[in-house]
């Protein structure tokens, strides 16, 4: 039937009749092809020598493929491989294994312990299509990229935590991971200037600027020391609209922390009990979570010293300024300007 439920159902004599018939059907695409699938689809697609060319090929033609699917610990490889081609997406315990053609087509799978079964089903009816490309829109829009879902499974952020760690060598492999894992956004806070030098010196200002020169907002918090100063200009120098953000604490804080917030879900607290050891030392510890309460309340540390330190900045221009002009003896001045037909008189008192 050309306008209402064509269901192809010969599955005994031709096992691949229905990632045949598939391919015919999204090979016609010309726009964009919206899929939706279980956590098994991934293995599914990628196991399909045929649809997976396919797929290639639509890539290349210049059609946007976008996919919503359940990643999981065991799915992971097989998302990331389609990564290359898709704009994928996650959300979890969703059901189904289909795809709508240009908002013209519908065509849907059953999925049998991660197989393509032989039975297609390919819908045209215009009412049909408009309802599921609603449905598949409402469900894109509250789906998790799928970077996001994949850095948390492979840094164990998909349940909730808050770990206490004592050894500093396990503490600086945290850290690492954490920025290479930013997504969006890093804070840090070095409340000493050592705990800023010893960071130097480990090299994480350098992969804060990578993360910068990957589109990741940074914003450093560091004492207003003027070595300091003068290393993170020298690093933010050749590339004005890709810098590190920095404010500086004019007043000492009263503990000696370091504090990083990655992508406002998960943050890392580490104490310094020994503030004139050049690397991390024994007597140090750290807080690892992503218990919203406590990254919140890091996130909140954090913004509250930022803005007071921009005041501060503030109030010292102001204080220059006045500096600048205290002494001077004002005198009321006239000024004329002669127009073409009339004279225009200002007098500033």
């Amino acid at each position: 039937m050309s306008d209402g439920l064509d269901s192809k159902i010969e599955a005994e004599n031709k096992p691949n009749y229905s990632a045949e018939s598939l391919i015919k059907i999204i090979s016609r695409s010309n726009e964009k092809i919206d899929f939706c699938y279980d956590k098994t689809g991934p293995f599914a697609q990628v196991n399909n020598e045929l649809l997976w060319n396919m797929i290639a090929q639509l890539k290349y033609k210049g059609v946007r493929l976008r996919l919503i699917t359940e990643i999981t610990k065991e799915n992971t490889t097989y998302c990331k491989t389609m990564m290359r081609y898709f704009d994928l997406r996650h959300v979890d315990g969703v059901k189904g294994n289909f795809g709508i053609c240009d908002k013209g087509e519908y065509v849907g799978n059953i999925l049998t312990n991660g197989q393509l079964d032989s039975k297609l089903i390919h819908i045209n009816v215009e009412s049909f299509i408009e309802l599921q490309q609603y449905l598949f829109d409402i469900l894109w829009n509250q789906a998790i990229p799928a970077k996001e879902r994949i850095n948390e499974i492979e840094l164990g952020l998909d349940k909730e935590f808050l770990e206490t760690v004592n050894d500093p060598q396990e503490t600086k492999k945290i850290l690492l991971n954490l920025l290479h894992s930013a997504i969006y956004e890093i804070l840090v806070l070095y409340s000493t200037a050592n705990s800023f030098y010893r960071a130097e010196n480990e090299g994480i200002l350098h992969v804060l600027k990578e993360a910068v020169n990957r589109g990741v907002n940074v914003r450093l918090l560091v004492p207003s020391d003027e070595y300091i100063k003068k290393e993170i200009n020298e690093k933010n120098l050749k590339e004005k609209r890709k810098q590190i953000h920095t404010q500086y604490i004019r007043k000492p804080l009263q503990a000696n922390i370091v504090t990083i917030i990655v992508d406002q879900t998960v943050s890392l607290s580490i104490e310094i009990k020994n503030d004139t050891r050049n690397d991390l030392n024994q007597s140090s510890s750290a807080v690892f979570s992503n218990v919203d309460s406590t990254v919140s309340s890091c996130a909140s540390m954090f913004e509250r010293l930022w803005i007071q330190s921009e005041l501060d900045k503030q109030n010292e221009v102001k204080h220059a300024y006045f500096q600048a002009f205290s002494g001077l003896k004002w005198n009321d001045e006239v000024y004329q300007k002669q127009w073409k037909n009339s004279s225009t008189k200002v007098d500033i008192n």
